[in-house]
C-alpha cells in the first residue's frame, strides 16, 4: 500500500538521512518515477524533505529534524517511555535523561502513576556490590564501539579460561544475564554468563564484523528421549523454592504440609543437582533411578565430609 510505503521512506530517511530513488525503486519494487511522486506527497505534507542532482545527488531529509509525534500513537508513545523506564538502572542511561526529553516531546506527564508500573534492578538479592552494574555497563561500551574484549571465564565445571571475545549483544534470560559473542579462542559463537565473568579489559583492536549471526539460544532445546515421569514430593517449607524451579502446571497441593511435583520432567544431571539442594524437604516416590542417583549423591558428599 502507498501509504506503508511512504511510512517507510521517511523510517529509511530518518536512518539515513540521504537514499537515492534508484535504491528505494529497487527496494519497493516499483519504478523511480513512482518514489519521485512519493516525495512530492511526503513534502506536500510537510516533512523536509528535498532533492538534489549530480554525482552526490539524491533524496535527502533535513538536518535534525525530527518525527512529528502525531505520527506515533498514544499507546506507541506509552510503550516507548514504558521500555526506556524499565531500563532506568541500566548505568549511565539516565545521563541524557532520555525519558524526560521523550516525556515532553511526546507530551507526557512524567510523574503520572501509570508511568510507573515497571523497574528492573540487575543486582542479586544477596549482592550490594556495585561490580554488576559496573560489568554492564562495560559489557555495553564494548559492543557500542564495536571493540574486543578479553575475559577471565569460568566454564559450569570450575575451570577459569582466558578468552578472546567480540561482544555482540547482552541477552537476559531465564533469570539471568549473558553476553553473546564470537569466541576468538574456540572459534564460534558463544554465550557468557555475567556472574562468571571474573574480569573484562576492553582491548583496543576493533571487533570483527559477522553476517548470518545464529540465534543465540533455542526454546526447543530438551530432548524428549530425556523426559520421563516424575513424582516427587516436598515439605511445606521449601514451596518458594520448588516453585521456582518448576513449571507451576506440575505442582500439586498433596496436603497442608506437602507439596507434589508430578508430570514429565527432564532427567539430567542439573536436576540431580537441583533435587540434592533441598536436602531432607525432597522425597522421590518415582522412579526409583532418580532416588538411587540420589542416595549415592548423598553418601559420596558424607564420605568428603569424614575424610
Amino acid at each position: 500500500m502507498k501509504s506503508n510505503r511512504l511510512f517507510e521512506i521517511l523510517m529509511i530517511l530518518l536512518d539515513k538521512r540521504k537514499v537515492t530513488s534508484t535504491e528505494l525503486a529497487k527496494k519497493f519494487e516499483v519504478s523511480v518515477r513512482t518514489i519521485y511522486r512519493d516525495v512530492e506527497t511526503l513534502s506536500t505534507s510537510g516533512i523536509p524533505i528535498y532533492t538534489t542532482t549530480g554525482k552526490n545527488g539524491g533524496i535527502h531529509l533535513m538536518e535534525n529534524y525530527v518525527l512529528d509525534r502525531s505520527v506515533i500513537t498514544n499507546q506507541e508513545q506509552n510503550d516507548i517511555l514504558f521500555a526506556i523506564q524499565s531500563l532506568g538502572t541500566v548505568p549511565n542511561l539516565s545521563e541524557n535523561d532520555i525519558y524526560n526529553k521523550l516525556a515532553v516531546i511526546f507530551s507526557q506527564n512524567v510523574n503520572n502513576q501509570e508511568n510507573n508500573w515497571l523497574e528492573v534492578d540487575f543486582s542479586g538479592w544477596h549482592s550490594s556490590s556495585t561490580r554488576e552494574a559496573e560489568l554492564f555497563l562495560q559489557l555495553k561500551k564494548a559492543i557500542t564501539t564495536k571493540r574486543r574484549i578479553l575475559l577471565q571465564y569460568i566454564s559450569d565445571m570450575g575451570l577459569e579460561s582466558t578468552r578472546n571475545v567480540d561482544p555482540l549483544r547482552l541477552l537476559f534470560k531465564c533469570k539471568d544475564w549473558y553476553l553473546y559473542g564470537y569466541c576468538k579462542i574456540r572459534h564460534d559463537f558463544r554465550l557468557f554468563k555475567l556472574v562468571r565473568i571474573n574480569h573484562c579489559e576492553i582491548l583496543p583492536q576493533k571487533a570483527d564484523t559477522y553476517s548470518n549471526i545464529p540465534k543465540p539460544y533455542i526454546n526447543d532445546y530438551i530432548s524428549q528421549e530425556t523426559l520421563i515421569h516424575m513424582d516427587l514430593l516436598f515439605n511445606m517449607s521449601a514451596a518458594s523454592k520448588v516453585y521456582e524451579n518448576f513449571n507451576h502446571l506440575l505442582i500439586y497441593r498433596e496436603n497442608e504440609n506437602q507439596l507434589r511435583v508430578s508430570g514429565q520432567i527432564e532427567q539430567n544431571q542439573w536436576l540431580l543437582n537441583l533435587l540434592l539442594s533441598f536436602g531432607s524437604d525432597v522425597f522421590v516416590v518415582k522412579p526409583l533411578s532418580i532416588r538411587e542417583d540420589l542416595i549415592k549423591l548423598h553418601m559420596k558428599a558424607i564420605d568428603h565430609l569424614q575424610d
